[in-house]
């Protein structure tokens, strides 16, 4: 397991205004595109985020003043890649993917989501309450569903937790799998397929419809540090202004009922503040621990 992240981690290597109108502001040169495409990784089931991105999309447009696409990608590293040969402008994904995204590709991270009311968030551990697992330390000889290899709640996050617990995650456990989305993981552990699964707090209540019981059945074992939310990155070659504009019109949206009922039911946050790199820094530190033990 461990062979294929590194393979697939090898390929990500080389692979102010609030109510003018974009139209209103004149660009300088010959940066300004005449429409803007943004990526997303889903969070929740594909379907429903396929459903919500247009209309999302259309609310941009009409905050910008110019076309706005979207694409639904299947992972954090799609994303990364599509922003770093320019076919995506615009990037939604977690923390961890940011920070990537950043260092590989020189992005801008400018928005920072609010979810609960916080713009922070834990990782969480589950597993069945009927499995006899009570600690950290019991997951050793395991199997484990992980959400994504670019996934800050979902890999990067636990995976430091369990080595400050004396787990080596790919030495330790007996075998682990990726999920490919933070619900995936809960249903895996429902289904018995695997002894533990990661995700987001608290990613159960996205299965509760499809699985009544899963309040019960599952049980939540630990909680990793803090982790700032996921956040929004743009190309760096986009002109200033417009950039602006993108950071204003994603506060604009979240600041109606529409516009959070709609960011809620695509990416399971109410709105966005601005932010800039400084506030992922925890994610670099904790990359920088699992490095060590990952040859990136």
């Amino acid at each position: 397991m461990k062979k294929l992240v590194l393979i697939f981690l090898a390929a990500l290597l080389v692979l102010s205004f609030s109510t003018a109108s974009l139209a209103d502001i004149s660009p300088e040169g010959d940066e300004w595109p005449d429409s803007i495409m943004l990526g997303m990784v889903p969070s929740r089931e594909v379907s429903r985020m396929i459903e919500s991105i247009d209309p999302l999309t259309d609310l941009l447009s009409e905050e910008l003043g110019i076309p706005v696409s979207g694409t639904v990608l299947t992972s954090f590293t799609g994303v990364i890649e599509a922003m770093g040969t320019g076919r995506v402008d615009i990037g939604i994904f977690g923390p961890f993917a940011l920070v990537l995204a950043e260092e590989r590709h020189n992005t801008e991270i400018i928005l920072n989501s609010i979810r609960f009311g916080a713009d922070h968030y834990k990782s969480q551990f589950v597993v069945r309450a009927d499995s006899g697992i009570e600690t950290i330390e019991d997951l050793k000889g395991k199997t484990m569903a992980f959400v994504d290899p670019a996934s800050t709640a979902g890999y990067l996050f636990p995976y430091v937790h369990m080595l400050n617990h004396g787990i080596d995650p790919d030495t330790d456990l007996g075998d682990y799998i990726f999920a490919g989305a933070h619900d995936a993981a809960m249903i895996a552990v429902y289904n018995q397929e695997v002894d533990v699964g990661v995700s987001f707090d608290d990613a159960r209540e996205d299965i509760e419809a499809e699985f009544p019981d899963v309040m019960e059945v599952l049980k939540i074992l630990d909680y990793t540090a803090e982790i700032p939310n996921d956040g929004i990155a743009v190309r760096r070659e986009l002109h200033p202004d417009l950039v602006k504009a993108i950071q204003d019109a994603f506060v604009a949206i979240g600041e109606t009922e529409e516009g959070e009922e709609l960011l809620n039911t695509l990416y399971n946050v109410s709105g966005f503040v601005p932010a800039t790199s400084e506030r992922y820094d925890i994610v670099r530190e904790t990359y920088e621990i699992m490095q060590e033990y990952i040859d990136f």
